[in-house]
């Protein structure tokens, strides 16, 4: 004989979980172990644009069944002035991808 769980989930209960500061401090940690990753990986000319990474905690409207719901969120970026041109490159500068390849690591890593 199998048995069935008969829990249903609430959307509002979700939602409000979704939103939650204890959640937004797991979100913070995540982007910090990003931050972490991507100063590795930075290129070391001048050391700028390794120590311009920051880490902000945000929240994001994400549409739940056609409303904009507020969701706990963190972003990682960099402030440096040539930030764009290192993650994409210029006709001089080569491209080194940090951000992008940051994320790659995070996914390996959360897959492994």
């Amino acid at each position: 004989m199998t048995y069935r769980s008969k829990y249903t989930g609430r959307y509002s209960g979700i939602g409000a979980m979704l939103s939650r500061p204890w959640l937004q401090a797991k979100c913070v940690s995540a982007a910090e172990r990003g931050k972490a990753i991507a100063e590795a990986r930075s290129p070391r000319e001048t050391g700028e644009y390794s120590r311009s990474f920051v880490v902000v905690p945000i929240t994001k409207n994400v549409p739940f069944r056609g409303k904009p719901r507020r969701r706990a969120s963190a972003r990682l970026m960099n402030t440096s002035d040539h930030a764009r041109i290192v993650e994409y490159g210029s006709g001089r500068t080569p491209r080194y991808a940090i951000l992008s390849k940051t994320l790659d690591d995070l996914k390996a890593a959360h897959l492994a």
